[in-house]
């Protein structure tokens, strides 16, 4: 069946690149950061990571000896979600240790934690108060200072390399989520320039990483795909890197389900993440992510599950309104005798993940406080098929259940 995906020759469309300069794929972490570090003069470089990882690794002894006497310190305390608290420690790190260059290895949580440290090294930020002076919170209220891109003057006083073991896309974006554990919200932060200047995508490295984690965040990324191509914000160019990321993961998580060890398929699962986060920051999402957000923090589910679970959900009820977008996600998934709905839902089976809020142990009693504050939502009253209220969201987290 033909559809009309094309925007209006009369349409005005600006897209805005972000400060990160380079990607490099199937490369040597140890190897290119090297390099990498050498290039950009730095000369006190911390390194970021996960807890587990650190272990796995042995504290990343390899890329310590590769950066020789430009390893300036390892912090690897980070909890899930990014805790407020466990940024104020990174920060500290940060400080004393001089740091020049941040670099990020791990997953979503330890890129954001480096974002929000660059933005309060850049700003002076002292204590937890003057940083939720630059929050946007679930509600879409704000702190004084938030986005107010007229205080960030210059070059950024640090920037930030990555080396993602996920694949969860968080290192495309200006934006970063931290949580306020006191009352389980997460808080939203944006600066100038606080994207990584450089993402080193090493496919040995994501050996490490957990299965259930590694394709859980690329149903996270296929979520950033899939709802930036429904978005209202959605043109060409980017429109077909989303659908390439939706065959390109339709394609190869499979193999890597057939064998994890498979470095080939790995490198084009991130090659998929490069693709389905070209608009991040920039297109806008909808209510699979912004309900995501309040089950990632009154629930505690990891958001990779959060996207397993209710990205279908939310494709069922964005059905009726877009046809011919659902078509085209259903044709790029390989799927084309099933709804969007039902192939996405197929891949996250198949991969061993949760398919349902029971899944990832969401209670029944808990969904009129979620659909309460999900309707709240920035995000979700970004859906392209219009949320009125909490009811609306009911019945997404019924379609969930």
């Amino acid at each position: 069946m033909a559809t009309n995906l094309t925007t209006s020759a009369s349409t005005s469309i600006e897209f805005n690149y972000s400060e990160l300069k380079n990607v490099f794929t199937g490369a040597s972490a140890p190897t290119t950061l090297a390099s990498l570090v050498e290039r950009l003069g730095a000369q006190r470089v911390l390194l970021v990571a996960s807890n587990s990882l650190s272990q796995a690794t042995d504290n990343f002894t390899e890329i310590q000896a590769a950066l020789g006497s430009n390893f300036a310190g390892l912090f690897h305390d980070i909890g899930a979600h990014t805790p407020r608290s466990d940024v104020m420690r990174t920060l500290k790190v940060a400080r004393e240790t001089d740091a020049d260059l941040l670099v990020s290895l791990g997953g979503g949580s330890i890129i954001d934690a480096c974002k929000v440290v660059q933005l309060a090294i850049d700003q002076g930020v002292e204590s937890e108060a003057q940083l939720i002076e630059y929050a946007q919170y679930g509600d879409g209220t704000r702190g004084s200072k938030y986005a107010d891109f007229s205080l960030f003057k210059g070059d950024p006083k640090i920037r930030q390399v990555a080396i993602p073991t996920t694949l969860s896309g968080a290192e495309f974006s200006n934006n970063a989520g931290v949580l306020n554990t006191k009352i389980s919200a997460k808080e939203g932060y944006r600066g100038i320039d606080i994207c990584p200047q450089s993402i080193i995508y090493d496919p040995q490295l994501s050996l490490h990483t957990p299965q259930w984690l590694w394709f859980s965040t690329a149903i996270r990324s296929l979520d950033h795909a899939v709802e930036g191509f429904c978005s209202a914000d959605s043109h060409a160019f980017v429109d077909g890197h989303f659908l390439h990321a939706m065959r390109l993961f339709a394609s190869s998580l499979p193999e890597c389900k057939r064998d994890p060890t498979n470095l080939s398929a790995r490198s084009l699962n991130q090659q998929a993440v490069w693709l389905a986060c070209v608009g991040l920051g920039t297109v806008s999402h909808g209510a699979s992510h912004g309900i995501g957000y309040i089950l990632g923090s009154l629930c505690g589910v990891p958001h990779g599950y959060t996207s397993c679970v209710m990205l279908p959900a939310v494709l069922a009820w964005n059905a009726k309104q877009q046809v011919s977008k659902q078509i085209a996600i259903n044709d790029a998934l390989g799927n084309k005798a099933q709804d969007a709905a039902a192939s996405v839902k197929a891949l996250v089976a198949s991969l061993g993940l949760p398919t349902s809020l029971r899944d990832v142990d969401v209670s029944l009693e808990q969904l009129p406080s979620i659909a309460q504050r999900a309707a709240k939502h920035p995000v979700v009253r970004n859906n392209p098929c219009k949320i009125n209220d909490a009811n609306d969201v009911m019945e997404i987290l019924e379609l969930a259940w």
